[in-house]
């Protein structure tokens, strides 16, 4: 029987969903407290909290250590401390081609040992290429399934040709059409943010899905795309570098303010340092454009010759960044960011609920109370997806509170990470079915309602914080993992309802099938 578009699309949309939710939730987990992931690495490393930034105190102490300790490197970098990041992060390669890597303390330039957490780092890389994956493989599969997501958004489009009604619908706790509203209303309420950043998404890894364009532009050179999307090199100098000295780093940060005005820097680098041909470039921190093209001002480090712009303004390199720009929203103020951070939960709602509905929907279809392996499967990995990942993030941070990572250690917040994950799968698998839900969920709730007060104990006995506004640092991630424990004890005291409509439905089903063949 030939079956219309819309059924087809239906097929489509829920074989793709099912096959692919469970990364796709955990992508869009990860993606959306990316958001967020400087301020959960300052929560990670809480004796940030009480340092102070004077950015003229710190790019002098960052140069000045740079000239006692590495003045004939070839390349210097210095991440200026600002107050999301108050320390300097410092780079440079050796006159052997090695690179060194320090941090410092922006007051004082000493050397800080900090904890080797990777902080919100963590989730932004397994975002993007599933953390402990080789990272071609992990894009790979990102980018897959970012492209299975387009497709299920479009045949979910298709398929509900009501799709304005069914955004005013919400039957609450009505068991299969509760999913399926909260499926829908979660669909359309962020439709515009799931398009675009899936779209850009796979856009930023074009050259892994269309492999064969970076040929036909590049046939020699396929590395040329990144070269030509990155920074202007200055005009090539045949003169060989002669040792000179470089003029104080006060003279420039005073020429670049007069450009700029009052204003903060992201980082500073330097070519070639204590040469003639020594060229030191300051790029601007804020930058509220899309294309995340800061400010750029290179001077001669040696003359104070100011020197042409270094920003590549290419249409290559600004479609580059225009894209990249979208998907990580740097540009986005705190009111946006939130949005987006809420957006990208609903994300999660919608994936959720869709990988539900679809459970549901297979028990309610079947007609007998035998064991199916496939069935099982499907509700064990929703819960360790739904509630296991969500509970692996907050034992990565109950490791931090707990254990101390020095340089060069095994990194056990990420074991903690996976253990718990991989936990939470096994104990599903050990549930019975009308405790599955319930179970986690409770160690969700208290697993969120505990670590807050853990925060504030740790921070009063170790002295991280001496005022409010250092505390707010912390206390704004607290907020957010008390809301994830009310949502828990929410989902807890209500979706008792909708599984035991569900499972009267299952029962009455099973039993008129069974009079059935019977008679």
């Amino acid at each position: 029987m030939h079956k219309s578009v819309r059924q087809s699309m239906a097929w489509l949309h829920s074989w793709l969903g099912l096959s692919f939710g469970w990364l796709l939730f955990a992508i869009f987990l990860t993606g959306a407290v990316t958001y967020y992931r400087h301020e959960i690495t300052m929560w990670m490393q809480p004796q940030f909290a009480s340092m102070q930034v004077n950015q003229d105190t710190a790019v002098k102490k960052a140069y000045q250590y740079l000239q006692q300790h590495a003045a004939d490197a070839q390349h210097w970098y210095i991440g200026v401390a600002h107050p999301a990041a108050p320390v300097n992060k410092i780079y440079w390669q050796t006159p052997d081609g090695h690179y060194e890597m320090k941090t410092l303390d922006a007051s004082t330039g000493r050397e800080l040992t900090l904890s080797a957490t990777q902080g919100g780092d963590f989730f932004y890389n397994f975002h993007f290429q599933l953390y402990g994956m080789p990272y071609t493989i992990g894009r790979l599969m990102v980018t897959i399934a970012a492209f299975i997501m387009l497709i299920t958004l479009i045949s979910g489009i298709i398929t509900h040709k009501k799709i304005l009604t069914d955004f005013f619908t919400l039957r609450a706790f009505k068991g299969q059409r509760s999913y399926l509203d909260f499926h829908n209303v979660s669909s359309v309420i962020a439709l515009p943010f799931f398009l675009t950043i899936t779209f850009t998404g796979l856009a930023i890894f074009f050259y892994i899905i269309l492999p064969s364009g970076m040929k036909k532009l590049y046939p020699e050179h396929p590395f040329q795309y990144f070269e030509d999307i990155q920074t202007v090199n200055g005009s090539a100098i045949s003169t060989a570098p002669v040792k000179s000295n470089m003029l104080p780093v006060q003279h420039f940060t005073t020429t670049v303010q007069q450009h700029w005005g009052q204003t903060e820097f992201e980082s500073i680098t330097v070519k070639q340092p204590n040469t003639q041909l020594a060229q030191i470039t300051f790029t601007e921190l804020k930058d509220h454009s899309i294309t995340r093209n800061q400010a750029q001002l290179t001077f001669n480090a040696a003359t104070g010759k100011l020197l042409k712009n270094t920003r590549n303004d290419s249409a290559i390199a600004t479609l580059n960044a225009g894209v990249y720009g979208l998907h990580m929203a740097r540009f986005a103020d705190p009111v946006l960011r939130l949005a987006l951070f809420f957006s990208g939960l609903l994300g999660c709602a919608m994936i959720a609920s869709g990988l539900l509905l679809w459970s549901l929907k297979r028990q309610m279809q079947k007609k007998s109370v035998r064991f199916h392996l496939g069935y099982y499967l499907v509700n064990r990995l929703n819960i360790s997806m739904i509630l296991g990942l969500p509970l692996a993030m907050l034992g990565y941070l109950y490791a931090n509170r707990f254990v101390s990572i020095p340089a060069g250690a095994p990194n056990y917040e990420i074991y903690s990470f996976f253990i718990i994950w991989i936990g939470s799968f096994m104990l599903a698998c050990l549930t019975p079915q009308q405790y599955l839900w319930k179970t986690q969920l409770k160690i969700l709730m208290g697993a969120a309602f505990m670590l807050p007060l853990i925060d504030m104990y740790y921070l009063a006995s170790q002295h991280d914080i001496d005022s409010f506004k250092s505390y707010w640092l912390f206390l704004r991630i607290d907020l957010m993992l008390w809301l994830l424990a009310l949502l828990a004890c929410f989902l807890h005291q209500n979706i008792h309802p909708i599984q035991q409509k569900a499972v009267r439905k299952i029962q009455t089903k099973l039993k008129t099938v069974q009079q059935g063949s019977s008679s």
